[in-house]
């Protein structure tokens, strides 16, 4: 019996939606218009990806106690996995009142890739590498199934394309390479050798582009009309792969809890975090285009928006309380390619009480430009904080769900009056007679908390006759600290005669200084 209907909620990112089940893979079927998905121990279910939200869970199974890892949408007869059990394996389908047929085999196998595919025939099957055989399995809507011959180096993955449905692509661990079988006469082709260990295979739709996710940190990218491949870079090994009509290759990537993505053309793969412990899984692109991934971790479906707003510049600032920020906070809105988008309106918002932008409210909208090198950049005005702390900024772009953040932001508390310079730099310096001392002596002004005090006078008096001088022929010299509380003395001259001298420092208001001992030669 199905769970009953739940009505979902999404979290407050508006793009993470609890469901009752931790799936391990999911599709999109175009039957119903639904995201269907299934569990680790083949539990089937969908969710209905519009207002309201809803997910069903099919909860009583097929009977076959066990483990499964993919899906397939097979149009007009459901949706199938594999199940592997201690006591046999099976293709299960679920039909869309939530019944399962199981369609055992004489045997244990395992298997982790499902694929639809056309026969000699012109007929839809399903194609299964049976890992524990060495065989592929083609099944078709009554569940009857034939096999292939077996593969001595081992299958694992498969993928297929929607424009070649007849040439499988699959995965050969044994002998870490990818090969290609030939639906019209049952054949396998020449092994495709790739120095590593291959897993799972996406291919894009027209045929043209085969992914291979590995063992390692690496994807391989197989161009079948030059028979080449390359290797690109990831930062965390792949599972479940899927390649969109557009050229991008998506992937879930568990251990890192990220899902990533390598645009056509890189070299390296990129990653949008989906949070912590949330073991990302399955991917499916739903009817509309928007891309949905499974988070194993959180049961939970979460939309992955096409659009990005990125950090420029304004994080990693230090202020005081009541002071701006010396810098704006700015930000860049693109596609997901990298192509900015001109004219659409971006707010950044500080948490209320926190502090207050130019127009003196703590949120304010700024449009991206719209030409030259300004194109899809926002920039805000400056803001100033109200309190010491940790003081977060947030950029969102309105038209669509990007966000951006600014988390490096440190509000001091407002200094006291200055009680002591601290010694930074420019002491035991050595010149010969007459010439300037190299670098300037410099001093932090500081507060009886240790803060730094901004405008504070500094002086620094040379103690000794004659024995050196700042611009001006005086042996004094007064600066002011700037916003850091630092202050650096002007050139100092040594006199004409060789030996040691001090200079001292201090600021207004203090009562202990520092001696800066300097030397001719």
């Amino acid at each position: 019996m199905p769970s009953a209907a739940s009505h979902i909620t999404p979290e407050s990112d508006s793009n993470t939606f609890p469901i009752d089940a931790a799936a391990t893979d999911l599709v999109w079927r175009g039957d119903d218009q639904n995201l269907w998905f299934v569990t680790t121990k083949g539990i089937i279910g969908f969710f209905e990806p519009r207002d309201p939200w809803g997910n069903t869970v099919f909860g009583q199974g097929s009977g076959l106690t066990g483990s499964a890892t993919s899906l397939v949408a097979w149009p007009g007869h459901g949706v199938w996995t594999f199940v592997t059990g201690q006591d046999g394996a099976a293709f299960v389908k679920c039909t869309d009142g939530g019944q399962y047929q199981a369609y055992p085999l004489n045997g244990i196998t395992d298997c982790q890739a499902l694929a639809l595919g056309k026969g000699r025939d012109g007929r839809r099957r399903l194609v299964a590498p049976l890992i524990s055989w060495n065989q592929l399995a083609m099944v078709d809507t009554g569940g009857g199934v034939q096999y292939s011959q077996m593969y001595p180096g081992g299958l694992y993955g498969i993928g297929i394309a929607a424009e070649a449905p007849t040439r499988y692509w699959l995965t050969s661990p044994g002998t870490k390479a990818l090969v290609a079988f030939d639906a019209t006469n049952g054949s396998f082709g020449p092994a495709i050798t790739l120095g590593v260990t291959p897993q799972h295979v996406a291919v894009s739709p027209a045929g043209d582009v085969v992914w291979v996710s590995t063992t390692e940190k690496k994807i391989v990218k197989y161009l079948v009309a030059d028979n080449t491949h390359s290797l690109v870079d990831t930062p965390h090994p792949a599972g479940h792969m899927l390649a969109t009509a557009d050229g991008t290759l998506w992937f879930a990537a568990p251990a890192g809890n990220v899902i990533g993505y390598v645009l056509p053309g890189a070299t390296r793969a990129a990653t949008i975090p989906t949070g912590a412990g949330s073991h990302p899984s399955g991917l499916a692109v739903a009817g509309d285009g928007r891309l949905w991934i499974a988070l194993a971790g959180q049961k939970a479906l979460q939309r992955v928006s096409r659009h990005r707003l990125a950090v420029v510049s304004g994080d990693g600032q230090t202020t005081h309380a009541g002071h701006r920020f010396a810098e704006p906070f700015v930000v860049k809105a693109t596609q997901l390619d990298g192509t900015p988008v001109g004219g659409q309106k971006v707010e950044f918002s500080v948490e209320e009480g926190a502090g207050v932008f130019e127009n003196g409210e703590p949120t304010e909208v700024k449009e991206t430009g719209t030409a030259g090198d300004g194109i899809g950049v926002a920039t805000s005005s400056l803001l100033k904080p109200l309190r010491e702390g940790p003081c977060p900024v947030t950029a969102r772009w309105q038209e669509t769900d990007a966000v951006a953040a600014f988390t490096r932001l440190v509000v001091t508390p407002e200094p006291e009056a200055a009680d002591r310079v601290r010694y930074v730099s420019g002491a035991g310096q050595t010149v010969p007679a007459g010439k300037s001392f190299e670098h300037p002596m410099r001093v932090v002004v500081e507060d009886v908390h240790g803060n730094a005090v901004e405008g504070a006078r500094v002086t620094f008096k040379v103690r000794g006759e004659n024995m050196a001088i700042f611009p001006g022929g005086v042996d004094t010299a007064e600066v002011t600290s700037g916003s850091d509380g630092s202050a650096d003395s002007p050139v100092l001259t040594a006199g004409d005669k060789p030996g040691g001298f001090p200079v001292e420092a201090w600021a207004d208001g203090t009562s202990v200084g520092l001696l800066f001992h300097q030397n001719i030669h």
